[in-house]
């Protein structure tokens, strides 16, 4: 049986999800890291340019965890690699 692949969790991104970002609400951080390998309806799992975009909230830390490094993005968006 074959894994069925992710997509991003943005309105109207269909690109495969890379990472899997949460808000850590005590601590004030949007943590971002490696998907995770169940879907979680508690987590947001992105594509690399979204994951890349993503902003922390005023007054909040952005904490990228993730292990092995995003491929670079192009200015219009596409992935060079």
């Amino acid at each position: 049986m074959l894994a069925s692949v992710r997509e991003c969790g943005k309105l109207g991104c269909r690109e495969a999800a890379e990472a899997t970002a949460a808000l850590r609400y005590r601590e004030r951080v949007l943590w971002i890291g490696d998907l995770v390998p169940q879907r979680d309806p508690n987590l947001l799992d992105l594509c690399g340019p979204h994951a890349e975009g993503l902003t922390a909230p005023y007054r909040w830390r952005r904490l990228d965890e993730r292990t092995s490094p995003p491929l670079p993005v192009s200015a219009a968006g596409l992935r060079l690699g």
